[in-house]
């Protein structure tokens, strides 16, 4: 019997992950009440109130379990509130001196922490990956004017998708109008539900300053930029440093070239065998949000859900494959057939950044993009190149528009393709970010930032559908740019990881 390849066990560890996580799911009906000497849990209550001495705080009924736990976080002062709870059969019960009130966590999520310890890995092998690889690449181009060039095309592609993303969420959004769907009492239900969260987000106060953003580029301290991650300006750096090793004298530049290239082949190494646990680590990832999450969310925002996700499928199964097609002579069964592993990986982490060692490894060697392309053009799409994420924005305003009763025309459209492009490139490649670019998009247009607590419940499962294209886009520059360079080598869709069992 022959033996399963790496991006089938990965698979069927999505399936099975999603499956053990339905089976073995947080109960929605039970709460665990922690004091300072002991813990209690509830189940199937009918009304449950806080109360302060005599007075009433809020009341929730019986399938408000998250609103109760973030009411209860939320609180400042906690030491004289009481939780009355009457149960199903008619009985009260009276708590005092609570410290946490908390989901009881279940089998489906007590083993999240090897996926945890997977994305880790991965992040952790990202940015001397990037950096290794992309001095050793600088230093193998002429000089600055085959760097601007690259560079421009690279940057007119990802806007060119970008663009395009965009206006497929507008249009789905228009047609559809998921938020004249929702009703009014699931709109009061979620934004009382995640007020809090969204109240959380809006502090932090985002903006985007197009001027401040180009000057961010230039990191003062290289090694705080490697420190924190940022990878423009790693970029930035990198590509700087390759290019002038290659200005000193060749018995001077080879030890460092030789260095860093030693460091970029260890890496490699480092993802093909990291990457033997990632059956193990989606599984564990995807049982616990299914387990924790589950799938009652999506039913409320069901056709909010659908509009984002029709229009991820078109953007990635019609506009890309026609970019293919019109750039490059790659079938797309060969180029979908090489990136399995990329899109498991993207799906299940939601997360650009730690998917990149994986994208490098598998442009490099399955779809014969050399490094000095791949090294420089991947690290830059994690980071510019979010067509998902402007998509889902696009699609989110609109949303939060319709629910509030705003009809946008089709000038403060077209600045929501503006503004969602540029959102999309500020957005770290990192889970959730998307949220707080979000923000941005909605103040360009006037609509009101606390909607985004309409959307929160949902956010997790949508950042998983949207990190796929953003990921699948960054590979297709990839082998748009390589192909006209005339650079693109040999195709080899089923190469396999050399640690591969």
């Amino acid at each position: 019997m022959p033996k399963l390849q790496l991006h089938t066990k990965i698979i069927i560890g999505l399936i099975l992950g999603a499956i053990f996580g339905a089976i073995f799911a947080v109960n929605p009906n039970k709460l665990e009440f922690r004091f300072n000497d002991n813990s209690q849990q509830v189940e199937n209550w009918q009304e449950f109130t806080f109360l302060k001495k005599d007075s009433v705080l809020k009341s929730f009924g019986k399938e408000d379990q998250l609103a109760i736990i973030k009411y209860f976080k939320n609180l400042k002062d906690k030491k004289d509130i009481r939780q009355k709870i009457k149960l199903s059969d008619g009985s009260e019960k009276i708590f005092e001196n609570t410290v946490t009130i908390e989901k009881i966590k279940t089998i489906g999520v007590w083993f999240k922490f090897i996926g945890d310890i997977f994305v880790r890995l991965l992040n952790m092998i990202a940015v001397p990956l990037v950096l290794a690889s992309l001095i050793v690449g600088a230093a193998s181009l002429t000089d600055l004017r085959h760097v601007a060039k690259i560079g421009g095309k690279t940057l007119g592609f990802y806007a060119l998708t970008a663009v395009l993303a965009i206006s497929i969420g507008l249009t789905f959004a228009n047609l559809i109008q998921p938020g004249h769907i929702m009703d009014a009492d699931a709109k009061d239900r979620l934004l009382d539900t995640y007020q809090e969260d969204a109240k959380t987000k809006i502090d932090q106060n985002v903006s985007m300053n197009i001027v401040e953003f180009i000057v961010n580029i230039v990191p003062k301290n290289p090694f705080k930029a490697i420190a924190d991650g940022d990878f423009l300006q790693i970029v930035f750096f990198a590509i700087l440093t390759g290019i002038f090793l290659m200005q000193i004298p060749k018995e001077k530049s080879a030890p460092v070239i030789n260095f860093f290239s030693g460091v970029s082949e260890a890496m490699i190494v480092l993802v093909e065998k990291i990457m033997l646990i990632a059956p193990y680590a989606v599984f564990t990832l995807i049982a616990a949000t299914v387990a924790e999450f589950g799938f009652s969310i999506l039913q409320t925002l069901l056709w909010y859900s659908l509009t984002v996700v029709l229009g991820l499928l078109v953007l990635t199964f019609i506009e890309y494959p026609i970019l293919l097609k019109i750039f490059t002579k790659i079938k797309l069964k060969d180029f979908l057939r090489a990136q399995r592993q990329v899109l498991a990986v993207a799906f299940s982490t939601s997360s650009s950044a730690a998917t990149l060692p994986v994208t490098m490894d598998v442009c490099e060697k399955r779809l014969g993009v050399p490094n000095k392309i791949a090294s420089f053009v991947l690290p830059l799409g994690t980071t510019v190149n979010m067509d998902g994420t402007a998509l889902y924005q696009a699609v989110a305003t609109m949303f939060i528009a319709q629910v509030f009763g705003f009809d946008l025309n089709l000038t403060q459209q077209l600045t929501i393709v503006l503004t969602a492009a540029l959102a999309a490139v500020g957005t770290a490649p990192v889970p959730g970010v998307g949220l707080l670019m979000l923000i941005i998009v909605l103040k360009s247009v006037g609509v009101p930032e606390e909607g985004i607590a309409l959307i929160i419940g949902v956010d997790r499962f949508l950042d998983m559908c949207r990190t796929v294209p953003n990921v699948l886009a960054d590979s297709l520059a990839c082998v748009v740019i390589a192909s006209s360079e005339g650079e693109l080598g040999e195709i080899n869709p089923d190469a396999k990881y050399e640690g591969a069992m």
